[in-house]
């Protein structure tokens, strides 16, 4: 049999897998039983969410193997789905890749600061191109100053961006958040004033089957536990016709400064332009698409917005759902700035 180029699924049961197959366009598709194939079990694949792909099933023994028909397409994200007679479908998703001779190779890792809040809550992780998906979390270490691993650091959920270059890699809330079951039986992930190291294992593979080649590494120190929701009172806006500049307290979750900040007129109107995150996140910039005229703006935030710790404009991250009063629906923060 063919090598495998990927697993995608290891919560599936049984694993769906596909391989290397004399066309690099038409990869097999496999699972392997452990037992003879029940009648009426079958196995597709198909564009997500669109019929399925013309192909041919067999079985072998305790497998059963699809082949599409036809090239799959670079870039697209298809669905493998396994029917068991009395069994719930069980699927998996897999990204064609596109040819490529280059190995993968991380660009950024969100936080940039090395500074972090004991209660810390999560990293992104951006790719040169999309990586393996499916038992990914064998490839992370975290790790203190004595080289000792951080038991069960992470939250096991793969929550990919629509491209596949983007991961977000989520510390254990039930450990980072206090008094809840996990944070009681196993403690903190992160204790403040300690020194840690995130390892990104240089094994990992992209779908083209190309490993990272070296292991990458976030190191960095962690400070008191951030408990307090954001206060935009506390932030600073420098703005000229050609640029609007707003500092914050202190850093900001990277992804959600993508799209939980806007520049409006003062009448509510938005302001096309392009932002960008500066300083570790302790900053964003607006670029206007044309240079502003003078007259007041609005600098408006979205109560999503979070810290590193998850505290947004509404409430901290560290709240007891249960007894706080719930009111309207929540509304954003509005800044209110001049351009002279």
């Amino acid at each position: 049999m063919a090598t495998a180029l990927m697993l995608l699924a290891a919560c599936t049961s049984p694993p769906i897998r596909f391989h290397a197959n004399k066309d690099p366009n038409r990869p097999l598709v496999t699972a392997a039983l452990g037992k003879p194939v029940p009648d009426q079990t079958t196995l597709t694949l198909g564009l997500h969410g669109h019929p399925p792909l013309l192909g041919e099933q067999t079985i072998a023994g305790s497998k059963i193997i699809f082949q599409p028909a036809f090239p799959l397409l670079p870039g697209q994200v298809y669905e493998a789905r396994l029917r068991l007679p009395g069994q719930p479908v069980a699927s998996t998703f897999y990204t064609h890749p596109a040819p490529t001779s280059k190995p993968p190779a991380i660009t950024r890792i969100h936080p940039t600061t090395s500074a972090l809040p004991a209660n810390h809550l999560k990293f992104y992780l951006h790719f040169s191109q999309p990586m393996q998906r499916g038992d990914i979390f064998r490839y992370f270490r975290l790790s203190d100053s004595n080289g000792t691993d951080v038991p069960e650091p992470f939250r096991e959920t793969e929550l990919w961006s629509k491209d596949g270059r983007r991961l977000t890699l989520w510390l254990h809330p039930g450990r980072q958040k206090t008094g809840v079951n996990l944070n009681l039986d196993l403690g903190p992930v992160l204790l403040p004033g300690r020194s840690y190291t995130l390892e990104i294992s240089g094994q990992w593979k992209s779908q083209a089957g190309k490993p990272l080649g070296k292991d990458i590494l976030k190191n960095f120190r962690t400070h008191s536990a951030d408990r307090a929701k954001l206060n935009p009172a506390k932030w600073k806006i420098n703005a000229t016709r050609d640029a609007v500049l707003i500092q914050f307290d202190k850093p900001l979750d990277w992804a959600l400064l993508q799209t939980q900040v806007a520049i409006h007129l003062a009448d509510g109107r938005p302001i096309a332009g392009s932002f960008e995150t500066l300083r570790e996140e302790t900053a964003c910039q607006f670029v206007p698409r044309q240079p502003l005229a003078t007259g007041r703006y609005e600098a408006v935030i979205g109560w999503e917005l979070e810290d590193l710790a998850g505290n947004n404009l509404q409430r901290p991250f560290e709240v007891d759902l249960t007894k706080i009063k719930h009111t309207n629906r929540a509304l954003p923060a509005r800044l209110s700035f001049t351009v002279d």
